[in-house]
């Protein structure tokens, strides 16, 4: 998906709706031991814990986009 952050076109990132906090940025999406993301953005929550309800949204971008930006690559 494409989302705009800061003001900066953000395409091609993943979109979950679990809770995250200011300084979590840069935090990761894992599917079981595979590293898909890291936080980028999202809806400002101010409370995450068992008993945390909203309408969550938070963007992730792809960690092969920022290894492929930075010519890395995981071995």
């Amino acid at each position: 998906m494409t989302v705009n952050i800061s003001s900066k076109q953000m395409l091609n990132m993943y979109e979950s709706n679990h809770c995250a906090l200011g300084g979590d940025s840069g935090g990761p999406l894992f599917h079981g031991t595979t590293a898909l993301g890291l936080l980028s953005g999202g809806s400002d929550e101010t409370t995450c814990n068992s008993s945390s309800t909203g309408d969550y949204h938070n963007f992730y971008t792809k960690v092969q986009n920022v290894l492929n930006e930075r010519g890395l690559h995981v071995s």
